[in-house]
């Protein structure tokens, strides 16, 4: 994982859970001390966030710290997606490489 889809992870989780709480970015700023700038900016993936900032949003947010950073259901889906797309090649293959050997046999 690069350090952009770990930023895109938590920033995403942050914005799902704000919106599960039904809070807006402002609402949000204001209940964790930050600024609605700082709040602004963290969403728009233009400011990464301290230790600090994180502890403030899952307080604010009534949630762990490690909430943030685990992978969302449409990465999970996406991972499914990818793992059953590989399996399906993989299985073609074997069988392939098992009929042509059979036949030489």
């Amino acid at each position: 994982m690069t350090e952009e889809e770990l930023q895109t992870r938590v920033i995403e989780n942050i914005r799902s859970l704000r919106k599960k709480a039904g809070l807006s970015q402002e609402k949000l700023a204001d209940k964790a001390d930050i600024s609605r700038q700082m709040m602004n900016d963290i969403e728009g993936r233009r400011r990464w966030l301290t230790k600090g900032t994180l502890v403030k949003l899952s307080n604010a947010l009534g949630v762990d710290v490690h909430e943030f950073f685990i992978p969302s259901e449409q990465e999970n889906e996406n991972t499914k997606m990818i793992y059953d797309v590989i399996t399906k090649k993989v299985v073609t293959q074997v069988k392939e490489a098992v009929d042509k050997a059979l036949k030489r046999i």
